[in-house]
């Protein structure tokens, strides 16, 4: 048991790790060049989250109104409230989205990866690819119901909160960078599902990185998407998915 924690924190440790590991192979193989479009879209799509879930926390706010002279700190608390919940909220709409309106768009960088490490690109076919796309996109709409429960049982944490919520956007996070490496790595659904479990802890590091760099502003949401995948590629080199040996 201890020997399997032990395993499990140095995964942990070595996905938290790879995120910097995949923001200098970028700048070491002069990878900018194909950041360019996934960073547009990201920062766009991340800037309108922002945007919307504070106008829609605003909106709700203005029907709160206590009067008396408790008002001015009743207002403080809400506000302070109104805003973790606006960022949480734009946070669950950013990973829903990305795996359909940004990681397509990072294929030419996650192939031009593998080239370097190995030597060759995983090609798939365009069959594959489609059910790959639609699978993605019902794991995206999954997760975001989940996360949303999630928000709402994180109340019954009181100031807890943050940190509960920061680890389910972890996982989230870092499981959306693994799934598209892992599509390439996997021959089916079943297959796909046991190698994100195997990743679980690698999941976890690399996912609360990623949390941690989206609190810059402006430059999380443009180096998130490409770092993340990059780190997972690295990672999945570094622990190659033997599971095929096992199932077949």
């Amino acid at each position: 048991m201890i020997k399997q924690l032990w395993l499990a924190g140095q995964r942990f440790q070595a996905g938290f790790f790879a995120f910097g590991r995949g923001f200098f192979f970028i700048a070491r193989h002069r990878l900018w060049g194909y950041l360019l479009l996934p960073a547009f879209l990201s920062l766009a799509l991340g800037v309108a989250l922002i945007i919307a879930a504070f106008w829609v926390i605003q909106v709700a706010g203005d029907h709160w109104f206590v009067a008396g002279e408790w008002q001015w700190l009743y207002q403080g608390f809400i506000d302070i409230l109104a805003t973790l919940i606006a960022v949480f909220l734009a946070l669950i709409g950013y990973q829903t989205l990305i795996p359909l309106v940004v990681i397509p768009f990072l294929g030419p960088l996650l192939n031009r990866v593998e080239k370097i490490m190995t030597g060759q690109t995983i090609e798939v076919g365009w069959r594959r690819d489609l059910l790959n796309a639609i699978i993605g996109g019902w794991f995206a709409l999954r997760d975001a119901v989940l996360q949303v429960i999630f928000l709402l049982l994180s109340f019954l944490t009181g100031p807890l909160q943050p940190i509960v919520m920061a680890i389910a956007n972890s996982y989230f996070l870092g499981r959306g960078s693994f799934d598209y490496l892992l599509e390439k790595h996997s021959a089916s659904l079943k297959e796909r599902q046991l190698l994100t479990r195997v990743y679980t802890p690698q999941i976890y590091g690399l996912g609360l990185a990623q949390f941690l760099a989206l609190l810059i502003p402006l430059v999380g949401l443009v180096l998130v998407p490409p770092v993340g995948v990059v780190a997972a590629a690295l990672l999945i080199q570094d622990y190659p998915p033997i599971i095929h040996r096992t199932i077949g």
